[in-house]
């Protein structure tokens, strides 16, 4: 017999570690182990990841596309653990593409690495400190076959697999902190399973077949005895070297499955002809029923086919004919909306077009409308085409022109009107991208009207929908699987429309994608607006009482002269956002990030910021006469003349910020605004209590001395 290798890996180990490790029991090194190489392969994606959502937080460098690679990665992980939708075709910080793309190089490079180290020497990098080896049935590191199927198939695909589907099934869904759970204790049971084996052999092993050593204890170090390969049936004690290799006898071979049956089909030959005869007579039944079944469906729907290509040649040749005058065409057209013919819907679109008599059109419109939705496609392409002519005659034309453009026009507009509220809800994946729905005042005027109508999922990208009416309208929905916040959310896009005068009090735009949107005095009043991607819109003048703002991105969007009243602007980020002449009493923003905002000559009065980001932001000449600005971030802030009276600014940072001609303290007979309520108990004095004003700038002695009899720090102060 060979004498063994000398033993490699323990010489690694430093005597203190191989110590303290030597302690613990085999099944909890194997754990630790386990959870290390996770956590190293989720830090190598996870530190890169983070510093690239830091420089997008920071705007750092110009914004740039995201990269088609990183979306594209996106879209997959976001569908398979049913991640929210994030908004298509949106700006990083060059940085971040650059990080981001090494989050995904990081782990794929650490996770090779560490199969290398596990099929070269039976150990990566966390096992070999803890003590863990794993050998094939020779003794010998497993191959990377072996190595592929223990870990990628076995452990995580099986195991972790079967984790995603039961939580895929169960009500867990898509609760990500009950997958991680399910997931672990999956694997977490798994792993126990090899207490119950008498090789300690765990589900992943058994399905790889290796086998895992205590590389500190065990004397043979890389090499096993040859009998291991004979024998099967081993057995190791836990903390002590194999001392002895019990052979058993070989059992007697039971004969295959295969071979059993031909012996009981020679043993039955009666019985198996029985059996073979019922067998050819049932396919040969099942044959000849499914033939015939088949062939009279197919004469069903020739004979359908036939009767509705009669009846569309038939309406073809009355409208061709041009007998029996206008109404017999407008009954034809209507004939048409009938058929369930593509090549119907075609020709109705075309005599749209074309059409000049307005009863006709009408009629063309109906028809094209009782089509439902498979004619949204045709109707915008159509809707498109006429709003370009239309523009075109601006520069030459007749009014008759126009008239009969502008009249086609709205026939289109009416029928997509129709079509959408007739199937509400049945549309989440239409397109009506740069489609001309915007009120038209001329001869023949049109108002969208859709109020109460599920529109969640439809693509209004650049289009226009000035004056429309969408009350109570629902523009966000829970996807097929029922339930909101995961992948298959049906998200209405409105980049880039024009929604200005529009009517959306009470409607529904959660997580609402409204990125440039033009919306100036929209009515917005009691909307959900939570989460709302609207970056650079244009809310000038719009009405917004009471609406829930909660999250929204709202960067560089311009709130100028809105009405802004009990709105909830909780965590949102309206960094660089424009709010002069805002009127925003009782409005909430506790956390938000206004910074860089302009705030000049805005009614802020009792309005919460408390721990909200005001850093660097105008208040000139606002009202902030009652306002909580508790442990908010205040520096370099300007509140060049405004009303900081009975303001709450206990633990705030007013580092550097600019208090030049502030009102700290209201006249007596000044009226107080309705927004700002003041208890018998209130305690003024206490309002500015510890905080510190020594870097404050431009404060007079008045404003000092004001501020250090109610308990502010100033170096001034006595």
């Amino acid at each position: 017999m060979a004498s063994p290798s000398t033993p490699v890996t323990p010489q690694r180990l430093s005597p203190w570690w191989r110590s303290t490790v030597r302690q613990l029991p085999i099944l909890v090194r194997r754990g630790c182990a386990f959870v290390v190489e996770v956590s190293f392969i989720v830090g190598s994606a996870g530190i890169p990841y983070g510093f690239g959502a830091y420089a997008t937080q920071r705007e750092i460098g110009e914004p740039v596309p995201l990269s088609p690679l990183l979306a594209a990665t996106e879209d997959r992980i976001a569908r398979v653990l049913s991640l929210p939708v994030r908004q298509p075709n949106r700006n990083v910080s060059p940085l971040t593409n650059l990080f981001w793309t090494g989050a995904l190089a990081m782990p794929l490079l650490a996770g090779g690495w560490q199969i290398y180290l596990l099929s070269k020497t039976g150990q990566t990098d966390p096992k070999r400190w803890f003590g863990v080896k794993v050998v094939n049935r020779e003794g010998m590191p497993p191959t990377l076959v072996q190595v592929m199927l223990r870990e990628a198939i076995a452990r995580w695909g099986v195991f972790g697999g079967s984790a995603w589907l039961l939580w895929r099934v169960t009500g867990a869904f898509p609760d990500l902190g009950i997958l991680l759970g399910l997931t672990g204790a999956i694997l977490l049971a798994e792993a126990l399973a090899s207490r119950f084996n008498r090789q300690g052999r765990a589900l992943h092993d058994r399905f790889a077949q290796t086998y895992v050593l205590d590389a500190l204890d065990n004397p043979y170090g890389d090499w096993q005895p040859q009998e291991l390969e004979r024998d099967r049936h081993w057995t190791q004690v836990e903390g002590e070297a194999v001392s002895a290799i019990v052979v058993y006898p070989q059992p007697e071979p039971r004969p295959r499955a295969g071979a059993s049956l031909w012996l009981w089909m020679l043993r039955n030959p009666a019985t198996t002809l029985l059996l073979v005869l019922l067998f050819c007579l049932t396919a040969v039944l099942g044959t000849f029923v499914g033939t015939q079944v088949y062939i009279q469906q197919q004469a069903n729907t020739r004979e359908f086919q036939e009767q509705d290509n009669q009846m569309f040649l038939s309406l073809v040749d009355k409208l061709s004919s041009g007998a029996g005058g206008a109404e017999r065409r407008r009954d034809a057209i209507l004939a048409l909306g009938t058929l369930n013919d593509t090549r119907a819907l075609a020709l109705l679109v075309d005599l749209l077009g074309q059409e000049t008599e307005p009863e006709l059109i009408d009629a063309s419109q109906q028809a094209i409308a009782s089509q439902g939705t498979t004619a949204i496609v045709d109707l915008r392409r159509l809707n498109q085409s006429l709003k370009t002519q239309l523009d075109s005659l601006e520069y030459g034309g007749t009014a008759e022109e126009k008239a009969l453009l502008a009249r086609r026009l709205r026939a289109t507009q009416r029928a997509i009107a129709t079509i959408l509220s007739n199937h509400s809800g049945e549309l989440p994946t239409a397109d009506l991208s740069r489609t001309h729905l915007g009120q038209a005042v001329t001869e023949v005027p049109f108002t969208l009207v859709l109020d109460g109508v599920d529109l969640a999922g439809i693509r209004f990208r650049s289009s226009v929908l000035t004056r429309a009416s969408f009350q109570e309208s629902q523009f966000y929905g829970p996807g097929e699987d029922g339930r909101f916040g995961t992948y298959d959310d049906w998200i209405a896009d409105l980049s880039g429309a024009d929604l200005s005068y529009g009517n959306f009090a009470g409607a529904t735009l959660t997580q609402v994608w409204m990125y440039r949107s033009n919306v100036m005095q929209a009515n917005f009043n009691h909307a959900d607006l939570r989460f709302v991607s609207a970056t650079g819109s244009n809310f000038s003048s719009a009405q917004l009482v009471g609406a829930n703002l909660e999250g929204a991105s709202l960067r560089q969007t311009s709130f100028t002269g809105a009405d802004l009243n009990a709105a909830d602007f909780t965590n949102a980020d309206l960094q660089g956002a424009s709010l002069t002449q805002v009127r925003a009493g009782g409005s909430l923003w506790s956390s938000a990030n206004v910074s860089q905002a302009n705030w000049q000559g805005a009614d802020l009065a009792g309005a919460d910021f408390s721990r909200g980001n005001l850093s660097n932001s105008n208040f000139r000449d606002a009202n902030l006469s009652g306002a909580n600005l508790r442990r908010a971030n205040l520096e370099y802030a300007s509140f060049h003349g405004s009303d900081l009276s009975w303001a709450d600014l206990r633990g705030a940072n007013v580092s550097g910020a600019d208090f030049q001609g502030v009102t700290w303290e209201a006249a007596a007979s000044e009226e107080e605004s309705e927004f700002v309520v003041r208890s018998d108990e209130a305690q003024p004095l206490s309002f500015v209590e510890g905080v510190n004003f020594s870097r404050a700038r431009n404060l007079d002695r008045e404003a000092v001395a004001f501020l250090c009899d109610r308990g502010a720090i100033h170096p001034d102060c006595p």
